[in-house]
């Protein structure tokens, strides 16, 4: 089967980063899968995207939080705290009782 390719016209650096980053993520994938021991591929290629795939979104989400912030600075927008979101089902800012 010949490769495929596609075109793809990125906004900016970050965008672009990002594209390489989840290819490289899939080749890993498919080559841990070819690698695997028999009756470990699952495991082997799971632990990957748990590890891997957390990763890549952790970087994501950096980075378009950091582009947000480099928009708003050079906007002249005042400066203000973010307060993140309690995760689900803490007890963070409740009151004791």
């Amino acid at each position: 089967m010949p490769m495929r390719t596609f075109t793809f016209e990125c906004q900016n650096e970050a965008q672009f980063a990002a594209l390489q980053q989840a290819a490289l993520f899939l080749a890993e994938m498919h080559q841990l899968a070819q690698t695997a021991p028999q009756g470990a591929v699952l495991q082997t290629i799971e632990s990957h995207a748990l590890d891997q795939g957390r990763q890549f979104l952790r970087n994501a989400l950096q980075s378009a939080a950091q582009q947000r912030i480099d928009h708003d600075e050079k906007k002249g927008a005042p400066l203000g705290s973010a307060r993140a979101p309690a995760p689900a089902g803490s007890r963070a800012g409740t009151a004791a009782t």
